[in-house]
């Protein structure tokens, strides 16, 4: 379960120029505004900033306004606080971490792919191929010899439907005992039509 919602954190106080005059108890520059920031996260990870409130506080008669309650000069000198006071980096964390997953997995298909190649060049008996079947499910094929332009398998007996649960089938009782022959040209073909759509190698 995805679990995910905003929280906010305190980023700042400011203190008012002062020429402005709390309106409860009429002091001149004894307001501080204190401005907050919410985020979303994931999983308490933040994720990205949200927006911004403030509130002000008068320092000589401890009281507090929303911003919506602030006289419009306070508002308008608030809004610059909030302009000025930027939140902690922390608080994009969340984005940061995603970009290196993004990274990590590119380099990993990149790599996986590179792999294949390699293994689709150079088979080995042991080489599993995972395969879609004509009937639009998922199976296996593991070569148990190669010759200079041939691939032998044995055939996995049993299919399944979603092609991230095929090591579920992938089992040594599942494979038949009757060897099939492809040439390594078939095998190719069948790799780059997307029939063959991994290749493990232990």
């Amino acid at each position: 379960m995805i679990i995910f919602g905003k929280r906010t954190a305190y980023i700042g106080s400011k203190t008012s120029s002062n020429n402005i005059i709390c309106t409860h108890c009429e002091t001149k520059g004894e307001i501080i505004y204190s401005v907050f920031r919410s985020h979303a996260h994931i999983f308490w990870i933040p994720v990205f900033p949200i927006g911004k409130r403030a509130v002000s506080e008068c320092q000589h008669c401890k009281k507090t306004l929303s911003f919506k309650e602030m006289s419009p000069e306070m508002k308008k000198e608030c809004n610059t606080v909030k302009n000025e006071i930027k939140g902690p980096i922390w608080q994009f964390s969340g984005l940061f971490i995603f970009a290196l997953l993004i990274v990590f997995a590119g380099f990993a298909g990149k790599k996986d792919k590179e792999n294949e190649a390699q293994y689709l060049s150079s088979p080995l008996a042991g080489d599993i191929y995972d395969y879609k079947t004509e009937n639009s499910q998922y199976s296996t094929m593991r070569i148990i010899h190669v010759s200079a332009d041939s691939v032998y398998v044995q055939l996995n007996d049993f299919e399944i439907g979603r092609s991230s649960k095929i090591y579920k089938i992938d089992k040594e009782e599942n494979y038949s005992k009757k060897a099939y022959g492809y040439s390594k040209d078939e095998i190719k073909t069948m790799y780059d039509q997307r029939i063959i759509i991994d290749i493990d190698r232990e």
